[in-house]
C-alpha cells in the first residue's frame, strides 16, 4: 500500500498515465516520435496560454529556474526578485550564484507583494529583469502576476520572468495577456506526472535578451533547444517514458479544458479547507492559491501531525522547516484527488487529532 500523496509534488497519478510509463521505451529519433513532440509542443502552448514556443528539459523545476537565469541574465544586469518564501529565495540564490546584481523585495511570509511597492522599486532603480513566483509553494500565497504585468507596460525594457511550477494549470495564468516574457513550470505538480520534466516558454523579447547575454549554459542553452524544436526534437536524450506520459496527459488537459480543470481543482481545494476548518486549523496565506494550503496551528505540534499521518494512516502531508517546523504543515491536492481521498484525509485527521488531544491531557 502506498502512502496517499497530499504533498506539493509528486502528485497522485492516474492509473492510465502510470501504465504508459511502464511500457517498453521507444527510440526518440524517429519521424513518429517527432510527431509526438509536435503535439506536445502545441499543447504546451495551450497550457501556458501563449503563442510562444515552449521547450522541455529533462530536469526538475529548479533546472528551468537555472535556465531562466543563465539564458536571460547578463553580469552587468540588475534584477529585482520578489521573495515571499522558499522559492522566491531560490530565484535570489540562483541569480547570486551567477554573479548577477540583485535587489530583493522581501514580502512577509504568507502575504502578497503590493503593487505600489513594486512600482516604487521600478521607478527608483534601473531594473533589467523582474523575477516573480505565481504561487509561493512554501506559504501557498498567490501573487498578482496580472497586476505586475500591467505595471510593466510602463517599463517595456524590463524582462518579466515567472515561476509557475506549482500554480500552472490549477490557477489562472495567461502568459501573453499578462505580459510575461519567460514562464517556467515542471511535471510533478498539476501536470500530475512523475518528477523529471521542466518547461520554459519565452517570447521574442526574451530571445533577443538571451542572444545578448554573457552568461551561458551548455545543457540548458535555450538556443539549442529552440533550434531542435523546429524539427520537433530535443538536442539531448529526453526522459522518454516521462515524455510519453506527458503526451497522454496533455491530450487529456486539452480535451477537458483549462477552465474545467481549474474549476474542479477549486472545488476539491474548497472541500479540503472545509475539513481543515472543522479541526480549527487556519490557512496562512492572505490570498491562497488553489491546491496549496499552508496550515497554521498553535494548538498542536505540526511536525507531530505530519509524522502520525504518515506512520499510522499512510497519508503524506508536507512539513515545513526552520522556525515554522512545529507551527505549519502544508497540504497539496494535485493530481488524482477525489472525494474518496478527501474522506481518507478527514478520517486520518480525526484519529490524529484525537491521539494528540489525549496525549495533552
Amino acid at each position: 500500500m502506498h502512502n496517499l500523496l497530499f504533498v506539493l509534488g509528486p502528485a497522485e497519478i492516474e492509473s492510465d498515465i502510470l501504465e504508459v510509463g511502464s511500457k517498453p521505451l521507444e527510440y526518440m529519433r524517429t519521424s513518429s516520435y517527432s510527431e509526438k513532440w509536435n503535439s506536445i509542443f502545441q499543447n504546451l502552448k495551450y497550457v501556458f496560454q501563449t503563442n510562444n514556443d515552449v521547450i522541455c528539459f529533462s530536469s526538475s523545476g529548479t533546472g528551468a529556474m537555472d535556465a531562466a537565469v543563465s539564458n536571460f541574465c547578463s553580469k552587468d544586469d540588475t534584477v529585482l526578485v520578489i521573495n515571499g518564501g522558499s522559492f522566491g529565495e531560490r530565484w535570489l540564490k540562483i541569480c547570486e550564484f551567477y554573479g548577477v546584481k540583485t535587489i530583493e523585495h522581501k514580502v512577509e511570509f504568507g502575504k502578497n507583494a503590493r503593487l505600489d511597492d513594486i512600482e516604487n522599486i521600478l521607478s527608483n532603480n534601473k531594473i533589467n529583469i523582474l523575477f516573480a513566483t505565481l504561487n509561493e509553494t512554501s506559504s501557498g500565497a498567490l501573487t498578482d502576476i496580472e497586476g505586475i504585468g500591467k505595471i510593466l507596460e510602463k517599463y517595456p525594457d524590463i524582462l518579466f520572468v515567472v515561476d509557475c511550477i506549482s500554480g500552472l494549470i490549477t490557477d489562472k495564468f495567461l502568459q501573453d495577456k499578462w505580459n510575461v516574457d519567460v514562464a517556467i513550470s515542471a511535471s510533478q505538480k498539476a501536470f500530475a506526472l512523475p518528477p523529471g520534466l521542466s518547461f520554459l516558454s519565452c517570447n521574442e523579447k526574451a530571445i533577443k535578451k538571451h542572444m545578448q547575454s554573457d552568461i551561458k549554459s551548455y545543457y540548458f542553452d535555450v538556443s539549442e533547444h529552440l533550434k531542435d524544436l523546429k524539427r520537433n526534437q530535443t538536442p539531448y536524450t529526453p526522459a522518454v517514458s516521462l515524455v510519453d506520459q506527458l503526451y497522454v496527459r496533455l491530450e487529456k488537459i486539452k480535451n477537458i479544458g483549462l477552465d474545467n480543470i481549474q474549476s474542479n481543482y477549486k472545488n476539491i481545494t474548497k472541500k479540503i479547507r472545509s475539513v481543515l476548518s472543522e479541526f480549527g486549523f487556519k490557512i496562512l496565506a492572505e490570498n491562497p492559491a488553489n491546491c496549496v494550503s499552508a496550515v497554521y496551528t498553535d494548538k498542536y505540534d505540526a511536525y507531530e501531525i505530519v509524522s502520525i499521518m504518515r506512520e499510522k494512516y499512510n497519508i503524506e502531508i508536507a512539513p515545513s522547516g526552520g522556525e515554522l517546523k512545529h507551527k505549519l504543515f502544508r497540504i497539496g491536492n494535485y493530481g488524482n484527488i477525489t472525494d474518496k481521498e478527501i474522506d481518507l484525509l478527514k478520517n486520518a485527521f480525526q484519529k490524529t487529532i484525537s491521539e494528540l488531544s489525549k496525549s495533552r491531557c
